[in-house]
């Protein structure tokens, strides 16, 4: 406890003379204090390479409140792209949550080399996995991201990824996409898909299907915009 409160202090204070420490913490055999330590790291601003490729490292920790802050760190960043390789080669990494937290780092981030990882992860056996990229993808704002929920909404196994792929469409100039959410919104077998297909399409026609700075007010539970 005094060194996961060590850690913390670290980075309310914000000087980056922390950095050294807090990187050989990120090694401590206690997991709140590799977490702090990471979490505490995103607040020092911009860190050099070896600091993120360590940080890196924590997206395959056996603890998963670890890696999602480790991930959520490297969202942070400036250019999470620079530890892509490293990070993209975990995404055939045997464990689902490792796969999805390594997701999760590159939420909004707009390299091709990402956008494509990221498109194949779409076809994910797990479906939390799937999820995780259609966020992130979501997120780039990438030109074929569009169609990408699109074919999520309509082909997808999991009515979670039905559902936050209807709730994506909603930020997307897709006036094509009318088709799809009205025939969504009348068939799939999941009140919350057809719920939020059925928001996104108020909204698209309210604004003449033009792309929206805010999120439409939901009038059904909301859904996750992060990770569960």
């Amino acid at each position: 406890m005094v060194r996961r409160t060590a850690a913390e202090a670290l980075g309310k204070i914000g000087n980056p003379q922390a950095v050294s420490s807090l990187v050989l913490a990120l090694d401590d055999s206690t997991s709140i204090v590799r977490e702090s330590s990471a979490h505490s790291l995103g607040q020092l601003g911009s860190l050099d390479m070896v600091t993120r490729e360590r940080i890196a490292r924590l997206l395959v920790d056996p603890v998963p409140s670890v890696r999602n802050t480790a991930a959520q760190t490297l969202a942070s960043l400036d250019s999470p792209k620079e530890i892509g390789a490293m990070a993209l080669s975990q995404l055939v990494h045997h464990d689902a949550d490792v796969r999805r937290s390594v997701i999760q780092a590159f939420e909004g981030v707009e390299s091709p080399e990402v956008l494509k990882t990221l498109a194949n992860s779409l076809h994910d056996p797990d479906s939390r996995v799937r999820r995780a990229a259609v966020i992130a993808l979501a997120e780039s704002g990438g030109p074929n991201v569009s169609a990408q929920l699109r074919e999520r909404l309509t082909t997808d196994s999991s009515s979670d990824v039905r559902a936050e792929s209807a709730y994506r469409l909603q930020f997307f100039s897709v006036g094509e996409a009318e088709e799809s959410l009205e025939f969504v919104a009348s068939h799939d077998e999941s009140v919350q898909v057809r719920r939020w297909a059925e928001q996104t399409l108020r909204g698209l026609k309210a604004h003449g299907f033009d792309s929206m700075l805010q999120p439409i007010p939901p009038t059904v539970p909301e859904l996750s915009h992060r990770y569960l």
